[in-house]
């Protein structure tokens, strides 16, 4: 992703304060680089745009009970979380194209104002119709940040520097996994839930203060692009074809969505291909580039473990008694082993990435086989430890796969390459939801919850989740071997 020289579609250079690295330094390779100078401020306000989101993931669930009980909408109880996805996925992909158009600085205050616009409608909205208004809203700029987020670590921190950037990225998420639900559940317990919305106003003025220091003032791009709307909308409704294939117990119209999502799918990439102002690089799904690669990677990785999460703390609260408070952190413990392993590796000279970039999927492979094996008999702290051992697999590859892509957008396509790695990431987590929904239904879960039905369902969740981890480490073998071949990345 880095280019040499280049800015996120900027017409005008940065001011020398506030220069952004454009090549690799040798030296800057450790922690106490990263926050070295002007680094402590971009960090935080990198680490802050993923924080939001990933609070979110964690809150929403715990604190959903209360809101539809305060504002009746229990019978748009999944809404609000499908909403989001769906909005951010959409908001994801148009991250790439919005940084160009507007430079960073504009795009990530526009992105943060719609995060806020839409915590505001939450926080004050008087029945569901609004609150789920609100939560697009959300969605929508929350999509955006993360983009922005992958498009500042590419040009505030030299290439050495990213893997450690990306290693605290996943932190947050794991912070998230263990503050969120006791954060949210501290606001419902006292009757306040909306609470948790007015907490965005104070972070929303830290991410503008940050900006301010860290990002240069960018005149927009000389030839902007507008953002294609007709492709936005399709992939949106793509997304929300899996989203609410996962509400319908109905097996034929789930498929039949699940169908049309990928129809959906395939015709925005058609029509981006064709494009003057496309959304996403070229060739993204191509299996002969790096980037191309590297995406299945990012969408089979999360298809892969995206089903085992939903289920987990209803396996674990079912079939081995634990606490209900407990179980959301049994699959919490994917969130911890991510964020241990990039941390741990992530200072990992090349050779050893491209082993860790194997390493990684067999991991995950080995995690979920052996979650096959005790999420049943248990007992359940040998079930911890390979959700544990999932998310280490994760975590050992993700952010040296993220920085290769990086390097190995083409010129003019680097932002549009960084922000769609977080869209990747998204659809398959969204499609891995989906199809456990399906599976589920085929396992006869609809029929009721009993001990038959929940051993039937691992059996249908986990055997198909070892085709999309297989795959994973099948695709991440031609990934090594595609940067063996191609050792210059700008040329991949």
């Amino acid at each position: 992703m880095p280019r040499h020289g280049a800015t996120c579609g900027a017409s005008a250079p940065p001011n020398k304060a506030t220069a952004l690295p454009d090549h690799q330094d040798p030296a800057a390779s450790g922690w106490r680089e990263v926050t070295r100078g002007p680094g402590l401020v971009r960090l935080a306000l990198t680490l802050s745009c993923v924080s939001l989101h990933a609070m979110d993931v964690f809150v929403i669930a715990t604190i959903l009970p209360s809101v539809v009980a305060d504002i009746q909408g229990v019978a748009f109880y999944a809404w609000p979380s499908a909403l989001y996805i769906v909005a951010s996925i959409m908001g994801a992909a148009s991250g790439g194209i919005l940084g160009q158009n507007l430079g960073l600085r504009r795009a990530l205050t526009i992105a943060a104002s719609v995060y806020l616009l839409g915590a505001l409608i939450c926080a004050s909205a008087p029945h569901m119709a609004v609150f789920l208004a609100g939560r697009t809203a959300q969605g929508l700029g929350g999509g955006l940040m993360v983009s922005l987020a992958y498009t500042m670590t590419r040009q505030l921190f030299p290439e050495s520097l990213r893997p450690r950037v990306f290693a605290l990225m996943s932190v947050i998420w794991g912070v998230g996994a263990l503050v969120g639900p006791i954060m949210a559940g501290v606001f419902a317990q006292l009757g306040f839930w909306r609470g948790v919305y007015w907490l965005t106003v104070p972070v929303f003025l830290i991410i503008l203060a940050l900006a301010r220091r860290a990002l240069p003032t960018s005149a927009a791009a000389a030839t902007a692009s507008k953002l294609p709307w007709e492709r936005l909308l399709l992939l949106g409704a793509a997304v929300l074809c899996v989203t609410v294939s996962g509400q319908t117990e109905h097996p034929g119209l789930r498929l039949a969505l699940l169908l049309s999502a990928v129809i959906g799918i395939a015709g925005m990439l058609w029509l981006d291909h064709v494009a003057d102002n496309p959304l996403l690089p070229s060739r993204p799904a191509s299996l002969r580039r790096i980037v191309g690669t590297a995406y299945w990677v990012f969408f089979l990785m999360s298809f892969s473990f995206a089903p085992l999460g939903i289920f987990l703390p209803l396996l674990a609260q079912r079939l081995h008694d634990v606490p209900p408070a407990m179980a959301g952190y049994v699959s919490a413990a994917m969130s911890l082993g991510w964020s241990a392993a990039a941390f741990a590796v992530a200072g990992a000279p090349p050779p050893l990435q491209r082993i860790l970039m194997i390493t990684g999927p067999l991991c995950l492979l080995a995690g979920i086989v052996g979650q096959s094996i005790f999420v049943i008999s248990g007992p359940i702290w040998a079930l911890v430890a390979v959700v544990f051992l999932t998310g280490l697999g994760v975590g050992q590859c993700h952010a040296h796969i993220t920085n290769r892509t990086m390097n190995s957008a083409r010129r003019g396509e680097e932002a549009l390459t960084a922000g769609a790695i977080p869209t990747m990431q998204s659809l398959g987590i969204a499609f891995g939801a989906a199809t456990a929904g399906l599976l589920a239904n085929i396992a006869g879960l609809s029929g009721g919850i009993t001990v038959a039905t929940l051993t039937a369902v691992t059996d249908w969740i986990y055997g198909f989740a070892l085709i999309p981890a297989s795959l994973t480490l099948l695709v991440s073998l031609r990934l090594v071997w595609l940067m063996r071949r191609n050792p210059n990345p700008t040329r991949s």
